[in-house]
């Protein structure tokens, strides 16, 4: 599959793709900077178990692996040694594919659920919300969709300072569409969409 990813008047394209192994599912989405990100899951929980995450012009390149409920994290950041872990103290499943790993969530009939999550920029280990708002239709590259919005935050007042939508298909839960803003306040959004029928425009 193809996305197209625009922030002001920057625009990225990323492909993503994913194949089986034994148990797990591979997920693997490419940037057209080269920057990757390699996220396992539990094929049936599509919970994270691993992340891989490689960006060979900011001379990144680390793994985060989960062992039961502790995540260590190894590897380079931006030229800088990393050595983290991090111990996740409740039962909420760790979710770095929030695209994909949220699908059985979008077809399930429950309202909002918590997760964790390691932010890409910093490193940190982040607690977040997934919000179920409405069904409706949005036009993507010019075709009628019908979607399922689900509203990302963090949890309790900390909604208040940042948020971004997601936008899955209502037939089958599939990531089409998300809208955030990454950065300080007064950052441009970031608009990532599906391209229908992988052309790009």
């Amino acid at each position: 599959m193809r996305f197209r990813e625009r922030t002001g008047d920057t625009v990225l394209y990323l492909e993503s793709s994913e194949r089986r192994v034994g148990d797990h599912l591979e997920l693997r989405s490419e940037s057209s900077t080269g920057e990757v990100h390699i996220v396992t899951v539990d094929a049936e929980t599509l919970e994270s178990i691993s992340w891989r995450h490689s960006a060979p012009r900011a001379s990144t390149e680390y793994i985060a692996r989960r062992t039961g409920r502790t995540i260590s994290v190894t590897g380079r950041s931006d030229g800088t040694r990393v050595h983290e872990t991090f111990q996740l103290d409740d039962e909420d499943p760790w979710i770095q594919s929030i695209e994909r790993s949220l699908q059985p969530f979008v077809l399930s009939d429950r309202d909002r659920i918590r997760f964790w999550t390691i932010q890409p920029g910093d490193l940190q280990l982040r607690k977040l919300q997934a919000a179920r708002r409405s069904r409706t239709t949005i036009e993507l590259d010019g075709r009628p969709i019908d979607v399922i919005e689900v509203r990302v935050s963090l949890p309790g007042i900390g909604s208040v300072f940042w948020s971004a939508t997601y936008r899955f298909r209502a037939s089958d839960g599939q990531f089409v569409q998300s809208e955030a803003v990454r950065g300080w306040p007064g950052t441009p959004k970031t608009i990532v969409e599906k391209l229908v029928g992988g052309t790009r425009r």
